[in-house]
């Protein structure tokens, strides 16, 4: 018998606790191996994966997400050149993508012409006529 999706989020807990991982509902959620959003059909679960997110972030108070202050500031100069990389990668795309297109359209082609050589050489076919010796 298959564990329910209760035990599988219980055990999931457990083991995030025990190897002091980051607990979360998606995380627990993610480590039991079951849907996205489970955890509303089990509402006591997801107050106890709650709790003990609560109890993490009050032992590390230092574990806060990132402000927009406090993110990396790059230079006008590197901005620009990845502009300019950005816009060739883009180019190159777009040129990928027209050859996939015209790719496409060569085996839709062949793939038709094959179709109807089978059919004209079917032996069923009446297309096909047979010579009588």
């Amino acid at each position: 018998m298959m564990p329910s999706v209760r035990t599988k989020l219980e055990n999931a807990l457990q083991a995030l606790k025990q190897e002091n991982k980051k607990i979360n509902p998606s995380a627990v959620e993610k480590r039991a191996g079951v849907a996205n959003g489970s955890l509303k059909n089990h509402p006591m679960l997801k107050e106890m994966i709650l709790a003990e997110k609560a109890r993490q972030q009050q032992l590390n108070p230092d574990v806060s997400p990132v402000t927009k202050d406090q993110r990396k500031q790059v230079s006008k100069e590197k901005y620009n050149v990845l502009e300019a990389r950005n816009g060739k990668l883009k180019a190159e795309n777009s040129q990928f993508q027209a050859e996939m297109r015209e790719m496409a359209d060569s085996i839709a082609q062949l793939t038709w012409e094959l179709h109807r050589y089978k059919t004209a050489t079917r032996k069923d076919s009446p297309n096909v006529h047979k010579i009588k010796v």
